[in-house]
């Protein structure tokens, strides 16, 4: 039999030896971006359904806010948040930032409106066009650098479908999945108007990223990571991206 001095014991080295990940919740800020973080809907999305489902099977704790997304990427990047469960990696992020593996990936494309006669192979053909970009949105060095080209800067992919469906803008471009969503949820009966070019922008892979200034930060990436490859091996990733009908093109495969 053992003594209850030595069970005492036993349970003090327990609480002491437990994962600090256990006692304080992350929290993530992120923002709206259906159908990737929807707080419309129960499970709050596919990224966050996911993220959330990767985090709590190691026991973290967590607290999402949803802000707008210069205000939240400021606040990630100075510390007053923990973690962003859906973000694209960019030299620049990864100053303040560490990023996990990538979990999914989103395809983007221009979009215009059928109207609209445009040749199109490579980014030069855009040189003259007013294009309708979101402020603060990773699309790419080479997009981002191109001098070539007239961007008009938004806030919300909303916006710039407001604007190229009034001709104020002729392209914008985004996640293919987000702005069908858009068109469907605010021009359902117009969505033909509208149609995506080829080819592709780019595919651009989808991470968890959390601040440097956390402490905890190489461990919270490392069991996300794990956690990921534990939920692809048992099915339960899939399940996830069966609910919200994603095709394995819009996935990143390991």
């Amino acid at each position: 039999m053992f003594s209850k001095q030595y069970l005492l014991l036993l349970a003090l080295l327990n609480v002491l030896c437990a994962p600090v990940a256990y006692a304080q919740p992350i929290n993530i800020v992120t923002s709206q971006w259906v159908p990737y973080v929807d707080y419309n809907q129960e499970n709050r999305g596919l990224a966050v359904e996911i993220v959330t489902s990767a985090l709590e099977r190691k026991g973290y704790q967590l607290n999402i806010s949803v802000d707008d997304w210069p205000r939240a990427l400021e606040g990630l990047k100075l510390g007053l948040f923990d973690a962003s469960c859906a973000i694209w990696k960019s030299s620049d992020r990864e100053e303040d930032l560490l990023f996990s593996e990538p979990y999914l990936k989103n395809k983007i494309s221009f979009i215009k409106k059928k109207t609209l006669q445009l040749n199109y192979s490579q980014l030069s053909d855009l040189r003259g066009y007013l294009i309708g970009v979101v402020r603060d949105y990773a699309y790419g060095d080479v997009f981002l650098k191109s001098k070539d080209l007239i961007k008009i800067p938004s806030n919300h992919i909303v916006q710039n479908l407001i604007k190229l469906k009034e001709g104020k803008i002729e392209l914008t471009l985004g996640d293919e999945r987000a702005i069908n969503h858009e068109l469907n949820k605010f021009f359902p009966n117009g969505m033909a108007d509208f149609e995506f070019i080829e080819p592709p922008l780019e595919y651009k892979k989808l991470y968890f990223a959390v601040s440097k200034s956390n402490r905890l930060a190489d461990k919270i990436i490392s069991d996300f990571n794990q956690s990921i490859k534990e939920m692809k091996k048992d099915g339960s990733y899939a399940k996830i991206l069966k609910k919200y009908d994603f095709d394995p093109t819009h996935t990143v495969a390991h």
